[in-house]
């Protein structure tokens, strides 16, 4: 990943967190697989000039809301308050197929290492294309790639998804209309703030994704 282009774009920011709309393509913070050069954490570091711990993380090809505390207590406490009834963590995603007007997957994902974990998604369509649906995703925990597998394991793969689509379907679009990307997008985080209050953030749909909406409409070849 090279540098981003400008600045990331700050969405909130206080005393407790930075809140930031994340670039695709760029991994949130190091990782022992990564041979990349240029994090999110460490970018925003720089650029707020102040130390930052994520609380959370999307995928590196995601886009959205993203939170960072600027110390340990306040990880801690936004973790806590992230995965309470009354948190309210959205996602679109265009996914693979027709779908029911709302829906939720209730299953169980394994982790990396092994063990098998609750996991829960609810969803709710916002709109119809010609053999796809646009999804709006509530998360109810956070088990890693929970949407992506969840919507694997109904056969609504989400279109751009490398590891748990269809390369067929990716490639048409790839080549067609020019979605290079996972079409999954963080666009509202609300949870309790350490202060008492609440923090409520959204992050419109990111450009790519939106131009491709605009011009897409076509069915995949069978």
């Amino acid at each position: 990943m090279e540098e981003p282009a400008g600045p990331i774009e700050i969405l909130h920011q206080d005393d407790a967190c930075v809140v930031v709309n994340k670039p695709p393509g760029i991994l949130v913070h190091r990782t022992r697989e990564s041979t990349d050069q240029v994090f999110l954490l460490q970018t925003v570091r720089d650029q707020v000039g102040a130390r930052l711990n994520p609380v959370h993380r999307l995928d590196r090809p995601a886009s959205g809301v993203l939170l960072f505390a600027t110390n340990g207590d306040y990880t801690r406490l936004f973790q806590e308050s992230m995965a309470r009834p009354d948190a309210d963590k959205r996602y679109l995603a265009l996914v693979r197929g027709e779908t029911s007007a709302s829906f939720t997957i209730d299953r169980e994902l394994t982790n990396d290492g092994g063990k098998k974990q609750a996991a829960c998604t609810e969803f709710e369509r916002v709109a119809e294309y010609d053999g796809f649906t646009l999804l709006r995703a509530r998360l109810r925990t956070g088990r890693r790639h929970q949407i992506r597998r969840h919507l694997s394991g109904a056969a609504h793969q989400i279109v751009g998804d490398t590891a748990h689509g269809k390369g067929r379907i990716n490639a048409w679009l790839r080549e067609e209309f020019g979605l290079t990307r996972l079409f999954l997008h963080a666009e509202r985080l609300e949870c309790a703030h350490p202060s008492g209050g609440r923090l409520t953030v959204e992050a419109p749909l990111a450009p790519d994704l939106a131009s491709f909406l605009a011009k897409f409409s076509a069915r995949p070849p069978a």
